[in-house]
């Protein structure tokens, strides 16, 4: 996802809860490669905000995810990348099957406080922990 254009990419995420657990994806290329974040990627041209998060969510993770809930809008900012990333939030389904995959190196399945630890031990993209405490919550009340 490198972006050197003066624009801010357009980007989407999802957060997808199993118990007190989210599951997170260890970043296998730049940005932030070798971080753990939520499932995502680019918006395509003419595709559907939500029907990004769930083909991102099913390309990186295998995860098929029906009824999501849009939670935030996050930035990604660092000196030569500028995402603004819409995120959503839902619960697995029984019959997906998960498996990292295209740019995920791992998956990883944590509570809020090992998040926490990640991020104070910078092991997280930049605000995971904010956000990941707003998808438990959204998916909390659900």
């Amino acid at each position: 996802m490198p972006e050197t254009s003066p624009r801010p990419l357009l980007g989407v995420s999802c957060g997808l809860v199993g118990g007190d657990r989210l599951l997170l994806v260890e970043r296998g290329r730049s940005p932030f490669a070798g971080k753990l974040s939520l499932p995502g990627g680019k918006l395509r041209f003419g595709e559907v905000v939500a029907a990004a998060a769930r083909r991102e969510l099913a390309e990186e993770t295998g995860a098929v995810a029906d009824n999501l809930a849009f939670v935030t809008l996050h930035e990604a900012i660092d000196p030569d990348f500028h995402a603004v990333i819409a995120v959503f939030g839902g619960r697995l389904t029984a019959d997906s099957e998960l498996a990292a995959a295209d740019d995920a190196a791992a998956l990883h399945w944590l509570a809020l406080p090992d998040i926490e630890a990640a991020d104070a031990a910078g092991c997280t993209t930049p605000g995971l922990y904010d956000v990941a405490r707003k998808v438990l919550a959204t998916c909390a009340e659900n």
